[in-house]
């Protein structure tokens, strides 16, 4: 994984040749599939890959990742927006990405009652989608924009991106057996956090890519920016219609056998 972020963060800004890039991101990808041939081998791999059998966890870990990838873009490109491109003191530009936390407490209370009332299929698709429109939002935020709306923004997207995550969170340990509880939370834990650092790495990469050679970064590069990473959240779609069947509600325990 160090050697694919090291990969991706050479595209958008060039440490090493292309060619030795391309030889880097291939090793990672080629050393991923070795491992993953290795731990279906051995008796008690670091990492359980039997795990991803049962479909609420590769849903809520992988198809929830993707999704976590195109929306943790925002909190590494907005401050760099708000600062670089339009000016604003680090303790402004803090202030206002920081209300998005609120929207993250709020949404707790809320989530059960929506979860019981739409089901899972529901949440995830329509945080994801709506998710990538708010992300894309963030595109029509201009230096004159007050800053109340600013953070009203963020209140909002951090409502949305809190939503999702916990979503994806409680569907990943929904149909795990106990025996297999502690190694998904070890798991889903790192993949939590690889999301996190992904996010962060495309985002920067397609930063680095759409200020070209001169590396001049303004509102209207932030913008663009912003509408190409929108699109992750909307790549992760296709996989949460499988997270759960009809009438499938909040509240009722599934199954061990994978039944929603």
């Amino acid at each position: 994984m160090a050697l694919l972020q090291f990969g991706l963060e050479s595209i958008g800004r060039p440490i090493i040749p292309v060619s030795a890039t391309v030889l880097v991101l291939a090793a990672a990808v080629l050393l991923l599939l070795a491992f993953g041939r290795y731990a279906r081998r051995v008796v008690a791999p670091a990492v359980d890959l039997t795990l991803f059998r049962f479909r609420s966890f590769w849903v809520g870990t992988l198809a929830g990742g993707l999704c976590r990838v195109g929306l943790n873009g925002v909190p590494f490109l907005l401050p760099l927006m708000l600062q670089v491109g339009f000016g604003m003191s680090p303790v402004t530009s803090g202030s206002l990405t920081f209300v998005g936390s609120f929207g993250a407490l709020l949404i707790r209370p809320l989530l059960s009652p929506l979860l019981r009332r739409f089901g899972f299929n529901v949440v995830l698709i329509g945080s994801a989608v709506v998710g990538s429109a708010a992300v894309a939002g963030f595109a029509l935020i201009s230096a004159d924009t007050p800053h109340w709306m600013i953070g009203l923004y963020v209140f909002v997207f951090g409502i949305i991106r809190s939503a999702q995550f916990m979503t994806s969170n409680t569907l990943s340990y929904a149909d795990l057996p106990a025996d297999k509880l502690s190694r998904a939370t070890s798991l889903g834990g790192v993949l939590q956090q690889l999301s996190v650092s992904l996010g962060v790495s495309i985002a920067a990469m397609v930063l680095g890519l759409v200020a070209g050679e001169t590396h001049i970064v303004t509102p209207e590069r932030f913008h663009q920016v912003f509408l190409l990473t929108a699109i992750i959240p909307l790549l992760s779609t296709p996989g949460f219609p499988v997270s759960a069947r009809p009438g499938r509600r909040a509240g009722q325990r599934p199954r061990s056998e994978g039944q929603f």
